[in-house]
């Protein structure tokens, strides 16, 4: 009966690629990654995000909310003359200025601010 082969992971720094050794016939090559200064990341498998994932998420999310919310900047829809109107459009605009700068400059953490609710004219 065959026993269950635990592999190690290690990446490469320069690259940041990954690679898998079994260390019971590949124990050479987990030395020299070791000695190269490749990290273990066994224990941290699948690793986490990078930097830049985190920063294009955070740039891909502000985008969604800015789609989503492009109504909220037409004119009329905040018009007086036409019932129901937004009366918050203000509040949308600087709701916007906020994700909008997460979309032009994304962070690692990044704090969306709430999204206003709708307030709508009688």
């Amino acid at each position: 009966m065959g026993g269950v082969k635990i592999m190690e992971y290690y990446k490469n720094p320069v690259d940041n690629l990954v690679y898998g050794y079994d260390p019971s016939t590949q124990q050479d090559l987990i030395d020299q990654a070791i000695a190269d200064g490749w990290i273990n990341v066994t224990g941290n498998w699948p690793l986490p995000p990078t930097e830049d994932e985190l920063k294009e998420l955070c740039k891909a999310t502000a985008q969604g909310i800015l789609n989503s919310t492009d109504w909220t900047t037409i004119a009329d829809v905040a018009d007086q003359q036409y019932t129901p109107y937004l009366m918050n459009q203000q509040e949308f605009k600087q709701y916007r200025a906020v994700v909008r700068n997460y979309a032009v400059n994304p962070v690692v953490n990044p704090t969306f601010p709430v999204a206003p609710t709708e307030q709508w004219s009688s």
